[in-house]
């Protein structure tokens, strides 16, 4: 088989959405796994990690068309509840519906999004897009890896082939951000010159057959270490912040020194009898400017978001979501190192 469609352009670009009228009310769907924390993370408190998939998740949702009032339009975040702390659950929730004017469910099977596909028709709705955030094996998007009910939260060919085509919106999409979504032989490190990847044989060419939609997913691992920034930005915080004390100060040193001009200004053109007369040989004071950008100002409102929850639920939940997108993995070598198309067959 040949190798999928490459997509093109940067990666924000992947998650981009158009909406096309429809004759059905349409959902974005957003499908978060569990995250188990390892024995190694736990002791050196990387709550970071358990937290990826929730914030790509909240990312994603950033993304998708605004819902509407009547519900013609709606954002839809779907989580696997598996090992996440009940205070936080209760927290994430708040942020979906509250902040992101989401519908929020969570998941304890993963026949409760094979159900919540199979409604939409019956509801009078279809889903534009749906989108995985998760760990996931050649084969399989696995939503509760390594955690006890991983069997029951597993997606595989058997749940894939029961998402119907009826269930999906003309040009509707589906991404997986899991690992090797888009393999179709287990290889670890190297798919060798020569050797067939079976494309056909993925998951992704399955889900699209099954859906008659285009699957967009990694034949390699996904990447999500720079969730939170890459090294050197989440490194720049605390010279950013920095920066910006020293700009509120200036900022008000020039508030003060306007308030001084503003007065010695009506005294002076009183004193004169005359409106519009200036202070001789003095200006106005000038605003300062900013000496950080939007970008980092950016950066920093993620961090102020993390260090709150963290405080607040004992985990770093960001409420604007991850900071940059899932990124292909290195490996296996030997397939395209990017999201390709699985269209369907």
């Amino acid at each position: 088989m040949a190798t999928p469609d490459k997509k093109q352009g940067e990666t924000s670009d992947q998650h981009a959405t158009t909406q096309v009228k429809g004759t059905l009310a349409q959902d974005y769907v957003t499908v978060v796994g569990a995250s188990y924390m390892s024995l190694y993370e736990k002791v050196r408190g990387q709550k970071g990690n358990k937290m990826r998939f929730i914030n790509q998740g909240i990312r994603q949702l950033t993304k998708y068309p605004a819902g509407t009032p009547n519900f013609s339009v709606q954002r839809v975040f779907l989580v696997f509840k598996n090992d996440y702390p009940d205070n936080l659950l209760a927290a994430l929730k708040d942020v979906v519906e509250n902040q992101h004017g989401a519908q929020y469910r969570e998941m304890d099977s993963i026949s409760g999004v094979v159900d919540f596909i199979a409604t939409r028709q019956r509801r009078g709705r279809e889903i534009k897009q749906l989108d995985f955030f998760s760990h996931g094996v050649v084969g399989s998007i696995e939503l509760g890896y390594e955690l006890d009910k991983n069997d029951s939260y597993r997606l595989r060919d058997a749940q894939a082939q029961m998402f119907k085509p009826e269930a999906f919106a003309y040009g509707a999409k589906i991404y997986s951000y899991a690992c090797r979504t888009g393999l179709g032989i287990d290889a670890d490190f190297k798919v060798n010159e020569g050797e067939d990847p079976h494309y056909e044989r993925s998951l992704a060419q399955i889900l699209a057959n099954s859906t008659q939609t285009t699957v967009w997913a990694f034949p390699r691992r996904s990447n999500y270490d720079t969730t939170y920034g890459t090294s050197a930005e989440r490194e720049s915080v605390p010279g950013i912040r920095k920066q910006a004390s020293s700009d509120a100060q200036a900022m008000e040193a020039y508030r003060s020194q306007k308030t001084a001009y503003q007065r010695k200004l009506a005294a002076h053109r009183k004193q004169a009898n005359d409106p519009t007369a200036q202070i001789p040989g003095e200006q106005a004071p000038q605003a300062p400017k900013p000496t950080i950008t939007d970008e980092q100002r950016d950066l920093m409102a993620h961090d102020d978001s993390r260090a709150f929850y963290e405080k607040k639920v004992g985990f770093p939940l960001d409420a604007l979501g991850a900071h940059r997108d899932v990124r292909s993995g290195n490996t296996p070598d030997g397939v395209p190192k990017q999201l390709c198309a699985y269209k369907p067959i």
